[in-house]
């Protein structure tokens, strides 16, 4: 069976988040272990190939729902406009991308 792009790119992103061995996740979803691992290499070649670091300027804060906050993620203040917070675990391309457009 055929499957584009759009598939498989939310398919590793489920596998990425699912905890689970190359081969449970395979199997659990019903697709070739070996066809898994070739996307998964090409996605993550991309992602190294398209994302670029931005300078930022983090901010700390006394406050305590501030620093609960950071203690849960991360606060970035983006060209001295724009402050944004983010959990741990949240996408670095989505990260960069948005960053890129805010600066």
């Amino acid at each position: 069976m055929f499957r584009n792009r759009n598939f498989w790119t939310t398919t590793i992103a489920e596998f990425e988040c699912s905890g689970l061995s190359q081969e449970a996740f395979a199997t659990q979803q019903g697709i070739s272990v070996g066809t898994l691992r070739g996307w998964i290499y090409r996605l993550r070649r991309e992602r190294k190939a398209s994302v670029s670091l931005v300078p930022v300027r983090v901010i700390a804060s006394t406050a305590p729902a501030a620093r609960q906050a950071n203690e849960q993620g991360i606060e970035v203040d983006v060209a001295g406009r724009v402050r944004v917070r983010f959990t741990v675990g949240t996408d670095v391309e989505y990260v960069t991308e948005l960053i890129k457009r805010l600066g």
